[in-house]
Formats: C-alpha cells, sequence, structure tokens
C-alpha cells in the first residue's frame, strides 16, 4: 500500500504535467510514482477533479426508511417488546 498523497501535491503535479513537464521530473520533484501519476492524470480527464470524492461516504443502510418506521410503530404500540418479538 503506497503512502498518502495531499490533494495540493497532486495539483501541483497535475499543473506541471500540463506544462509538458516530463514525467521523470515531475516524480523526481513531488516523489509522486508513475502509476499514481497515470491514475490523477485519469481521474482529471473523467472528473476534472484531482481526487475522487464518493458519491455517499460510509456504509450503505440495511435499513430503508419504511423498516425504520415500522419498527419504531412497533416501539410505539408496544414499549416493553423485546427485539426478537418483532
Amino acid at each position: 500500500m503506497g503512502r498518502y498523497i495531499s490533494k495540493e501535491r497532486k495539483q501541483v503535479a497535475l499543473q506541471m504535467s500540463l506544462l509538458n513537464v516530463k514525467d521523470p521530473t515531475i516524480r523526481r520533484y513531488t516523489g509522486i510514482s508513475e502509476r499514481s501519476l497515470r491514475y490523477l492524470r485519469k481521474a482529471y480527464r473523467e472528473t476534472g477533479e484531482v481526487v475522487r470524492t464518493p458519491v455517499c461516504a460510509g456504509r450503505p443502510r440495511i435499513l430503508d426508511s419504511l423498516d425504520a418506521n415500522f419498527l419504531e410503530a412497533c416501539i410505539k404500540r408496544q414499549p416493553d417488546i423485546l427485539l426478537t418479538e418483532m
């Protein structure tokens, strides 16, 4: 696993690339690997940003709002209900 590359460092590398600076020079000054440079350029072409941000962060929810409303109604109707009885 590689090390973290800051957004600012990625932006500098991209600007150097857009100014037609050769890859070995970019790698020497920024410390970013050849593979990371390729990934960085691909992300920029696809999204216009140097970092990809997920659409929604975190683990997907197991219960939707309908399920949550049902459970809430069960608890309101019978507050002493056990989880196994639901």
